[in-house]
C-alpha cells in the first residue's frame, strides 16, 4: 500500500525512508552488485540475518541514521500508519525524505553537490521550517557504494 494520501498533502510532513547498506566490501562490478539488492522486506530481513546488509553506515558514522526509529518501523506493518520520529538523537541525522512539492517546501542546496552533508543541511532546514518527520513503513532504500568524489575527497584532505 502507497503512504497515507493524507499525510503526503500535509504541508510541513517529512516522510523518512530507512536506509541500509550491504555490509561488506565489494568490488568495482556496480552491475552484479545493484542485481543482488534487496527488493522486497523479506529479501531484505534475509540479507541483513546473512550479515550481508545493515542500517546505513551503521558502523562508520552511526549518528547519521540513529533517530530513524528502525525497531518500530521493522514491526510496523506494511500499509500501516507510518512513525512519528518526535526528536533527533543527534544533529547530524541525514535520512532520505520525501517531501510535499509545495513552493514553501525548502529545497536541496545544490552548493553540497558531490561533496556530502547536503542531506543534514536540508534536514535541519526542514527541522527550523517546522517540519514534523516519520518513518515510512514497509518502504526502504539501499545505499549504493560508488567513487568518492573529488569534492569529497577535498573534504578528507583538508583541515576541518
Amino acid at each position: 500500500r502507497a503512504a497515507p494520501a493524507e499525510l503526503l498533502r500535509r504541508k510541513y510532513a517529512a516522510l523518512v525512508i530507512p536506509a541500509f547498506q550491504f555490509d561488506r566490501p565489494i568490488d568495482t562490478d556496480y552491475a552484479a552488485w545493484f542485481s543482488r539488492v534487496p527488493r522486497t522486506l523479506s529479501q531484505m530481513r534475509d540479507c541483513i540475518a546473512a550479515e550481508q546488509c545493515a542500517t546505513f553506515y551503521a558502523h562508520s558514522s552511526p549518528e547519521t541514521h540513529s533517530s530513524t526509529p528502525y525497531e518500530r518501523w521493522w514491526s510496523s506493518a506494511p500499509g500501516s500508519e507510518p512513525v512519528p520520529i518526535p526528536c533527533f538523537k543527534n544533529q547530524r541525522y541525514e535520512p532520505y525524505v520525501v517531501l510535499p512539492n509545495l513552493p514553501s517546501t525548502p529545497v536541496y542546496s545544490e552548493a553540497f553537490n558531490g561533496y556530502g552533508k547536503n542531506k543534514i543541511e536540508l534536514v535541519t532546514h526542514l527541522r527550523f521550517a517546522g517540519f514534523k518527520f516519520y518513518a515510512l513503513p514497509a518502504a526502504f532504500v539501499v545505499h549504493m557504494p560508488h567513487p568518492k568524489s573529488e569534492q569529497k575527497r577535498a573534504w578528507e584532505a583538508g583541515p576541518h
